[in-house]
C-alpha cells in the first residue's frame, strides 16, 4: 500500500505538468473569433443545466407533488368504474365497496400506522451551507402531510372533507446534506375534541460506520418516546382551547428537560435510521365550516383500539360503520356526511359505537400523549402576550 501511495505522489508533478501543457495548447487554439462563437453555446448550456437543476421549482411541479396521491386514487377508482360498467348493478356495487375497504386502514391502531414519504434534497431546497434549508421544510411537509391524510382518512375525503392546518412546530436536530435521499415518517400522536396532532420525522439511513457507532432509539407502542412537557401538574384541554395557568418557575425548570429531549432525540429510529428533524402539526378536519370530532373520524376510517384486528377480521364496530357508508349495506356518502356534520349528536351516548371502537386503553394512551404534546401549542400561544 505504501509503495502505491509513494508512486502516485511521484507521478503527481508529471500529471500536473501534462495538464497545464494541454490547457496552454487549447488556449492557443482558442482565438477571439472562436471564443465569441463558443460563449453563447456555453451560456445556453449553463442556463439549461441551471433550469434542470431547479426542476422541483418549475411551475405546477409543487401542485403535482401535492396531488400525486389523489391522482393515484382517482386512477384506481376509474379502473374500478370501468370494470363496473360490464357488471350487473349488484356486483358493481360490491366491487366498489371491496375497493373502498382495501384503501381504508381497517383494524389498525392509530398510533401504530406510519406513512412514509420519500424524497431528495434538491439544489433549490438547499441553503448556502449545502444542507436542506430550514425554509424548505414547510414546502416539503405539504406533500408528506397530504399523502398521510389521503392514506389515513379516505372515507373522510369521500364525504367531502378538507383539512385546516392551525400550527406547525419544528425541532431541528441534525442537518440533511444536499443531494441526499431522506424519508418523512408521519403518524398520529394525539387528539382532543377538536384538534389532531400528527408527528413527522425526517430520517436518513446511516452509512455502515455510523450505524455501528450509534445506538438505536426504541419507543413503546403508541407512546411518544421523549417527554416535551415542563414539570408540574396541569389540566388537559379537551376542547381545543388552552388553559392559561403557568408554573411561575417553568422557564428555569424546563431547560434541563429540553436538553434531555434534544439528547434523546439525536439518536436512531428503531430500524436504525438517524433522526434529523421532528415536526408536529396541529390540524382539524372539516366538512364545509363544521369541524368533525377526531374520535368519530378515526372510527369511520376503521381505526380501533381492539388488538389483532384487520380487514379480514374486523372489530365489531366496523359493521355498524359500514351501515352508514357502504352501499351494499344500505349506506352511502350522503349518510356518512350527515353523520360527520352533526348527525352524531342525535346518537344516544350509550350507542356511540365510535367511542367503543377506540376503547379505554387507546383513550388512556391518547391522554398520556396529549399531556406531552399540548405544551408545544400552549407555549407558543402564551408567547403572543410577551
Amino acid at each position: 500500500m505504501s509503495s502505491t501511495v509513494e508512486s502516485a505522489i511521484a507521478r503527481a508533478p508529471a500529471v500536473l505538468s501534462a495538464t497545464l501543457d494541454l490547457l496552454q495548447e487549447l488556449a492557443k487554439k482558442l482565438t477571439l473569433a472562436n471564443g465569441v462563437r463558443v460563449l453563447p453555446k456555453i451560456g445556453k448550456t449553463l442556463v439549461c443545466l441551471l433550469f434542470l437543476a431547479n426542476i422541483k421549482s418549475w411551475p405546477l411541479v409543487w401542485h403535482f407533488r401535492i396531488f400525486r396521491p389523489v391522482f393515484r386514487i382517482r386512477l384506481e377508482h376509474l379502473w374500478i368504474r370501468i370494470q363496473m360498467f360490464f357488471m350487473s348493478p349488484l356486483k358493481a356495487v360490491k366491487l366498489e365497496d371491496r375497493w373502498l375497504d382495501s384503501i381504508t386502514p381497517v383494524g389498525a391502531n392509530p398510533f401504530s400506522v406510519v406513512i412514509p414519504y420519500r424524497t431528495q434534497v434538491a439544489l433549490d431546497d438547499s441553503d448556502f451551507n449545502g444542507h436542506l434549508s430550514n425554509s424548505s421544510y414547510a414546502k416539503i411537509m405539504d406533500g408528506a402531510r397530504f399523502k398521510a391524510a389521503i392514506e389515513l382518512f379516505p372515507m373522510f375525503f369521500r364525504a367531502g372533507g378538507w383539512i385546516a392546518l392551525a400550527g406547525t412546530h419544528y425541532h431541528f436536530i441534525k442537518e440533511i446534506p444536499m443531494l441526499t435521499s431522506y424519508e418523512i415518517r408521519t403518524s398520529i400522536v394525539a387528539w382532543d375534541r377538536k384538534w389532531v396532532y400528527i408527528m413527522s420525522r425526517f430520517v436518513r439511513k446511516p452509512d455502515g460506520k455510523k450505524k455501528k457507532r450509534d445506538q438505536k432509539l426504541a419507543s413503546p407502542n403508541g407512546e411518544i418516546s421523549t417527554s416535551i412537557r415542563a414539570p408540574g401538574s396541569e389540566e388537559i384541554s379537551t376542547n381545543g382551547t388552552p388553559y392559561v395557568n403557568v408554573t411561575p418557575n417553568g422557564t428555569t425548570e424546563t431547560v434541563p428537560d429540553l436538553k434531555a429531549v434534544a439528547a434523546n432525540l439525536a439518536g436512531e429510529e428503531p430500524d436504525g435510521a438517524v433522526l434529523h428533524t421532528i415536526v408536529v402539526s396541529q390540524i382539524c378536519y372539516k366538512i364545509g365550516r363544521i369541524t368533525v370530532p377526531p374520535a368519530l373520524m378515526l372510527a369511520v376510517n376503521g381505526f380501533t383500539g381492539t388488538p389483532n384486528c384487520s380487514l379480514a377480521s374486523p372489530h365489531p364496530e366496523w359493521a355498524t360503520a359500514k351501515k352508514v357508508m357502504s352501499k351494499p349495506r344500505g349506506g352511502n356518502p350522503k349518510k356518512l356526511k350527515a353523520l360527520l356534520t352533526g348527525g352524531w349528536r342525535d346518537v344516544p351516548e350509550n350507542e356511540r359505537w365510535w367511542e367503543t371502537a377506540l376503547g379505554p386503553e387507546l383513550e388512556a394512551q391518547n391522554l398520556k400523549n396529549l399531556e406531552q404534546i399540548e405544551h408545544l401549542r400552549k407555549g407558543l400561544e402564551l408567547a403572543r402576550g410577551l
